[in-house]
């Protein structure tokens, strides 16, 4: 790392809209949680569900069909994270590929 100049290892979601199509009803149910949502992205949807399951009074069959999948992605996204911090991007693509999986799990099982 230079004096100036600072290399970072980080995961983005390229495309925002991309959430809408791939997990509709888990996008619109995580941006309905009533936290500051500066982005839009996977990393910030998981963070969002994850404080809904918490904190907000969802029905025991959304609780019950989502609770474990939302907690398997929170999960996921901090290892995500720490793997970044360690600057292990190999991992952190294979745990990005994972979370997505139980995403595309958790839209599957969605309940209302």
């Amino acid at each position: 790392m230079g004096k100036a100049l600072q290399i970072r290892v980080s995961a983005v979601t390229w495309n925002e809209d991309l959430l809408e199509e791939l997990w509709p009803r888990l996008a619109e149910l995580a941006f309905s949680v009533p936290i500051k949502h500066e982005r839009r992205g996977v990393l910030e949807m998981v963070r969002a569900l994850d404080d809904g399951l918490k904190f907000l009074p969802w029905s025991e069959a959304r609780k019950n069909a989502l609770g474990p999948g939302i907690c398997e992605a929170a999960r996921l996204k901090t290892e995500l994270e720490l793997m970044l911090s360690d600057w292990n991007p190999r991992e952190a693509n294979r745990l990005s590929d994972a979370l997505e999986k139980v995403l595309d799990t958790l839209e599957q099982n969605f309940v209302d």
